[in-house]
């Protein structure tokens, strides 16, 4: 076969595949926000005040800080290079295969694990619900120790056989089921957050905001409940319009709006959520389901409070306001739902855009002939959030906080603050090698701000693997590490491999994660021999060097030059 064939098949086959540009920045920006709203803000405020107390409000604040730098950083490159999948593509644009492989498995790890998070989310508010409304009903969806039953699995099942069909037919189907979910989001948190501020400080609730001090645990714990109490899980959809990026009407205008958008509306929303739980409940009463928890002992909110289940529904019932909790219930399945929908359909296109660069098999590149929609991706998803959930029925995923919804954010949490490193790095190094490219938003003080947005998923890598490890399980985090280094494993689904290219520029990454391994060793979370603050100086300090390690290790520019012209050349998506 000669070259000309060669490439005339492969043209053949990506003019087959394409996704098909219908997004508006209306779209982008409601599918970032109902990604950020989802469990989230049902659950996240009740764990972060468990483990931060009152000082809870700042981990909101400062996690959205976080993630606002960030986002700027992924505003600019996937504005001037608008592809699918952009995390993993982009560091095989910048590093090769083998950083490529990494970051593409901690994505898929990330994405493909939300369905099911956002489902066992639904039968925890159900659960709550049923045990409010008939508590001497036997039907159990979730048991006392956050476990779905037989039962809670398949109602999750059918909630998730739903959204697949949804994003199954289609993008027209699933803006359609955004936008409606969206404006239901964007009403229902600020209407529960006044509600509850203006009834619950009548009350005089307020002293909760300084009982028995605003930081009783310190103020460590305000930055390592970033990752492990729903903080930045919360905030992961901001990255939503990039992996849609491909399927934007206009994405040098449109993307970086949407990304900028979502982030700030939910550093809104999430920080007056903080305020309005913490004012909104009373200590050891029944009503709010607090019972034997004494004033001020905010590591008494574990899962074996009613509370727990669903927290600001027994605020709204506790304060009187039977009203709103109703609307909370039916928001405990809407706000879910749209969060497991978005993802079901972004992890497809996360898998579309890594089988694109060779990292995966050619059938997850494949389009459905009429909807133009990645659709192995979609079923493959729909296939593993059901494992998850029978697995977490069976009991195998248990965090230490507790609880199956915990344990899962755990780990999504981790693995997505790891595939955000790419985002800084390759912003730099685009810089250099394509001088010349169009940049519909360019992000001032690039250089320094990458610096700081590697640095800060560095930390978060380190909190949120550390937070995984316990008395009773002191292994987590290590694990974790380790099952996000075994992506090296799809290096080896890789057409065009240059071993010892790939190595020398994504030996970093690799370095990374080994350095953190070996940091909750020795720092806070388990020896001590590093006692905090130094475990947290020595983490910058190599953040730091790596950062400059993979701005000067990336591969030839020629080539990092020709690989983006060749993403935004190749006709990915329909006019």
């Amino acid at each position: 076969m000669t070259d000309a064939s060669v490439t005339s098949d492969r043209d053949r086959l990506l003019e087959q595949n394409k996704l098909k540009r219908g997004m508006r920045l209306r779209d982008l920006y409601f599918a970032g926000l109902t990604a950020v709203i989802g469990s989230g803000w049902l659950f996240g405020s009740f764990e972060t005040a468990s483990v931060a107390g009152p000082a809870s409000i700042i981990s909101w604040i400062i996690g959205g800080i976080f993630i606002l730098i960030i986002a700027l950083t992924w505003s600019e490159i996937s504005t001037s290079v608008p592809i699918a999948g952009g995390a993993a593509r982009y560091a095989n644009y910048t590093h090769g295969g083998i950083a490529a492989s990494i970051i593409a498995w901690s994505t898929i790890l990330t994405y493909i694990a939300v369905p099911a998070v956002e489902a066992v989310a639904v039968i925890q508010i159900l659960q709550g619900a049923i045990s409010y409304y008939a508590p001497t009903s036997t039907f159990v969806l979730v048991n006392s120790a956050g476990l779905p039953s037989a039962y809670g699995v398949l109602i999750a099942g059918v909630f998730s056989l739903a959204f697949f069909y949804v994003n199954y037919i289609g993008l027209t189907g699933l803006i359609k089921t955004n936008f409606a979910m969206t404006i239901w989001k964007l009403i229902v948190p600020p209407a529960a957050v006044i509600a509850i501020l203006v009834v619950g400080f009548s009350h005089g609730f307020t002293a909760n905001l300084s009982t028995p001090s605003f930081a009783p645990f310190g103020y460590g714990p305000i930055f390592t409940a970033l990752p492990t109490t729903g903080v930045i899980f919360a905030y992961l959809g901001f990255r939503q319009p990039v992996e849609m990026a491909a399927e934007a009407k206009s994405p040098g205008r449109d993307i970086w709006r949407a990304l900028v958008g979502v982030t700030l509306t939910g550093i809104a929303i999430y920080t007056l959520l903080e305020v309005a739980f913490l004012g909104g409940f009373a200590w050891n009463s029944s009503t709010f389901g607090t019972s034997g928890v004494g004033v001020g002992q905010w590591s008494g909110l574990t899962t074996s409070l009613p509370m727990y289940t669903f927290p600001f529904f027994y605020e709204a019932v506790g304060l009187g306001l039977g009203a709103l909790g109703i609307v909370l219930v039916i928001d405990g399945v809407v706000s879910p739902t749209g969060t497991l929908s978005q993802y079901m359909g972004s992890t497809s296109r996360v898998m579309y855009g890594t089988a694109k660069e060779g990292y995966l098999g050619s059938s997850f590149f494949r389009v459905h002939p009429k909807y133009r929609v990645p659709v192995v991706g979609i079923i493959t998803t729909f296939i593993v959030t059901i494992v998850l959930l029978v697995i977490a029925a069976i009991g195998y995923l248990v965090s230490s906080v507790g609880g199956a919804w915990s344990a899962l954010t755990s780990i999504v949490t981790t693995t997505g603050v790891f595939s955000y490193i790419i985002g800084p790095v390759a912003l730099v190094i685009f810089r250099r090698a394509h001088k010349d490219l169009k940049r519909p938003f360019v992000l001032p003080g690039g250089f320094a701000l990458s610096l700081v947005a590697f640095i800060v998923s560095a930390l978060m890598i380190y909190w949120g693997a550390g937070g995984l490890i316990s008395s009773s399980d002191p292994y987590g985090g290590y694990i974790l590490l380790i099952i996000i280094l075994a992506g090296f494993l799809l290096y080896g689904y890789a057409k065009d491999k240059n071993f010892s290219r790939d190595i020398k520029s994504g030996a970093w990454v690799i370095v990374l994660l080994l350095f953190n391994i070996v940091l909750l060793y020795v720092g806070e979370y388990q020896r001590n021999y590093l006692k905090l603050p130094w475990d947290w100086v020595a983490e910058i300090v190599v953040a730091i060097g790596l950062f400059f390690w993979a701005y000067y290790s990336a591969v030839p520019q020629e080539e990092t030059k020709a690989a983006i012209e060749r993403g935004i050349s190749l006709t990915e998506s329909a006019d």
